[in-house]
């Protein structure tokens, strides 16, 4: 399966308002990048490959870039992308521009986060939660907990690796999205 190494996709936010801020034509913008970091490392090494495919091992690096194009602050803001089928986070890759947003996964395909999500599992005949390994993790997200002000940047990135049983990049998931509300 093919993947753009270079994705920049413009999506529409749902950008709450007052009627003065309605009429405004502008809106907060989000940009979203993937990369294929395992071959533009192998590129700087000097080899190169045939095609673009995705290979079994190789770590996709997402990047999700939010920008306040209007002329007031944002708040809540959410990014939130889906973790591809055939993808699995890489422990520690996560990052964000803002010291006071708050990371949050998802096990069962958006429905609800947590910092460490639980799943129920029976040992010795008993039901016990326990935290779920990052391998079953569906989507990742940052919760900002500040206003975002006029022309500011908020960038946030993961790593995925694709496993080696993967047969398929998307589990049909939407794309990565953001949820600000404006005042």
């Amino acid at each position: 399966m093919r993947l753009i190494t270079r994705l920049a996709v413009a999506l529409a936010l749902t950008v709450g308002a007052t009627a003065a801020h309605a009429q405004r034509a502008a809106s907060p913008s989000l940009t979203v990048a993937a990369t294929n970091r395992t071959a533009a490392e192998a590129a700087a090494r000097g080899a190169t490959r045939q095609d673009s495919t995705v290979l079994p091992g190789d770590v996709i690096r997402y990047t999700l870039t939010f920008t306040n194009t209007l002329d007031h602050a944002v708040r809540g803001l959410k990014l939130s992308n889906p973790i591809p089928a055939g993808l699995q986070l890489v422990g520690g890759s996560t990052s964000v521009s803002r010291d006071d947003a708050r990371l949050e996964f998802s096990i069962d395909g958006g429905k609800t986060f947590s910092a460490q999500p639980a799943e129920s599992v029976t040992v010795d005949g008993r039901t016990v939660q326990r935290p779920a390994s990052p391998d079953r993790y569906t989507n990742v997200r940052w919760v900002v907990g500040g206003d975002v002000a006029p022309k500011t940047v908020v960038t946030a990135r993961f790593e995925a690796r694709l496993a080696p049983e993967a047969n398929a990049l998307s589990r049909g998931q939407g794309a990565a999205h953001s949820s600000p509300s404006g005042r």
